[in-house]
């Protein structure tokens, strides 16, 4: 009942949103390179991968951008029943169930995003998607593995840091099989193929559509990639901070900001601007720099590994303030909440002139308004949720050094192979490490930006509700699920 409820705001929600701001907002530069790929022929991207022009193409969305952005609100919502369902399998409680699946329903990022014409809605749907998938069984077998890899395979060709996802999918599968592999149940002669499936599975799964892209960027002379442009990146992440008294090279020095660290500016104001010191004036990055740009990346983060840990530390850490986190080194926060006006453009002298902005064609003030200020709630809960990741963390914990002992008692029968639900524990390692590996991939190669936030909330908020039943049952002596 409470989750049903739930789902009738949530689409109501996004009604008001559809209304609000028709047909969609544009984020400067990223919206209009997509639509403009999805119209024109398609290509692997050289800044970004091209999994979402394709689905641009798939959808005709050049030529209908209100259906782009109503689809990717129906995924939203189909991704939510999804997280529910993984929920109640769970722990067993509907109401605890809905509470988890609340932020993937009804969180203001999440209605936000699902109106941009930007890779991260889908994104975070393809994760999500991925994470129940996997979550959905107690020990998925190779038809379900196969499905979460394709889906976190997918993810990777629509953003990179989708490498984070794959990783931690990787891992939990392995760790199934070799606990499934100890069980006393498992011994036979089928047992070893039985348990290393999933696993099998999940990889060649998860190899179809990012081998196929990257044959692609092969085949058009940009190496077998997903993307061509790492270290173009990583130089704006750590101009932030280099000590140019390491660089011992000239022409590296020459992509040096001789400001103190202090007044430097955000990843951005190194990559686009004309003024860079990797542009030199030029609109076009001058042949050879870029190159010379990801040499220098690799010898700071040789240099300076501290400087890099500390400050991913730092945003990781402002992801959970509750209160909008923003710095000169960071991305705007207001540029991720449901606006009450068309842009958000700043002056040139303003410190986050150079980052990325809203364009709305209209907006419709009753609506608006009131999202917005459902927007400006969304932070308070953050600390909440940090809470809740290290309550899961505990009862991880806890919950694994009980599975040991109870298997090793021979009065102990092990739990059924394929009957009971997914265990707690199992379901907080996919949902949280899922979501947390994006902000870290994001946060040591790029910066902070609450649009990774926004595209993986629904996992997060998931692993942390979850966490904190799993710790209080932990606390009272029993193993949740």
């Amino acid at each position: 009942m409470v989750f049903a409820v739930l789902v009738v705001v949530a689409v109501a929600a996004r009604v008001l949103v559809l209304v609000a701001y028709p047909p969609a907002l544009m984020y400067l530069g990223d919206s209009a390179a997509y639509l403009d790929q999805a119209w024109r022929d398609l290509w692997p991207g050289d800044w970004r991968p091209s999994g979402y022009p394709i689905f641009l193409r798939i959808l005709d969305g050049p030529s209908h951008v209100t259906r782009i952005v109503v689809v990717q609100h129906l995924l939203t919502l189909a991704v939510a029943v999804a997280l529910y369902a993984v929920a109640v399998r769970a722990v067993r409680r509907p109401w605890l169930a809905a509470l988890a699946a609340a932020p993937a329903l009804l969180a203001p990022w999440v209605l936000d995003l699902g109106q941009f014409v930007l890779a991260d809605s889908l994104f975070g749907v393809l994760v999500s998607a991925g994470v129940a998938v996997l979550a959905g069984w107690r020990r998925p077998r190779a038809v379900a593995a196969a499905g979460g890899g394709l889906l976190l395979g997918a993810a990777l060709c629509v953003r990179t840091v989708g490498y984070g996802p794959l990783a931690v999918a990787v891992v939990v599968l392995v760790a199934d099989a070799v606990a499934a592999r100890g069980a006393p149940g498992a011994r036979g002669r089928r047992a070893p193929l039985r348990v290393v499936a999933p696993v099998a599975a999940f990889v060649v799964a998860a190899a179809v559509p990012v081998g196929a892209y990257a044959g692609w960027s092969a085949a058009e002379g940009k190496g077998f990639a997903v993307s061509a442009h790492s270290g173009f990146f990583l130089y704006g992440r750590v101009a932030t901070f280099a000590d140019c008294s390491t660089i011992s090279r000239a022409d590296l020095r020459t992509l040096c900001d001789p400001r103190p660290v202090n007044q430097r500016g955000a990843p951005v104001r190194y990559l686009w601007p004309a003024d860079s010191p990797l542009r030199q004036g030029h609109r076009q990055i001058p042949p050879g720099r870029e190159d010379l740009a990801g040499t220098f990346a690799h010898e700071v983060v040789r240099e300076q590994p501290w400087a890099l840990v500390t400050s991913s530390a730092r945003y990781l850490a402002g992801y959970l303030d509750p209160v909008p986190y923003e710095t000169p080194q960071t991305s705007r926060a207001d540029t991720w909440e449901l606006p009450t006006r068309t842009t958000n453009v700043l002056p040139p002298e303003d410190a986050h002139a150079d980052d990325g902005y809203f364009v709305a064609t209209a907006v419709h003030a009753p609506p608006a308004g009131l999202l917005a200020a459902w927007s400006r709630l969304s932070y308070a809960p953050m600390p909440l949720v940090g809470l809740g990741l290290l309550a899961g963390l505990a009862a991880s914990l806890l919950t694994a050094g009980r599975t040991i002992r109870a298997r090793r008692s021979p009065r102990r029968a092990p739990p059924p192979d394929d009957a009971a639900p997914a265990g707690v524990g199992r379901v907080f390692w996919l949902a949280a490490g899922s979501g947390v590996s994006t902000l870290v991939l994001s946060s040591v190669t790029s910066g902070f930006d609450y649009r990774y936030l926004g595209a993986v909330i629904g996992p997060i908020a998931l692993a942390a509700v979850l966490g904190v039943g799993a710790f209080a049952d932990a606390l009272r002596g029993r193993t949740a699920g």
